[in-house]
């Protein structure tokens, strides 16, 4: 799965549909729960600048991950 032509290649979509299936079950189990942190780490935490807030911005993309952790609206699985 490395290089731009991984997505032709479906053992990618295999792998992103099973991660998105244990997301699903994940959250299914666990009502209410969210991505955390909710908010950018300190300034002076050793984790900061190593993932992406929920409600922070995700370089690139120009969304926050709160914004599409509701897949949902997209898909459901059967």
């Amino acid at each position: 799965m490395v290089g731009g032509a991984s997505v032709n290649d479906p053992v990618f979509w295999l792998h992103h549909a099973f991660v998105e299936l244990l997301w699903f079950r994940w959250q299914r189990r666990r009502p209410g729960a969210r991505c955390l942190p909710a908010e950018p780490l300190a300034l002076g935490d050793a984790q900061r600048g190593r993932g992406v807030a929920r409600h922070e911005r995700m370089p690139s993309w120009d969304v926050t991950p709160g914004e599409v952790e509701d897949h949902s609206g997209v898909y459901r699985y059967a």
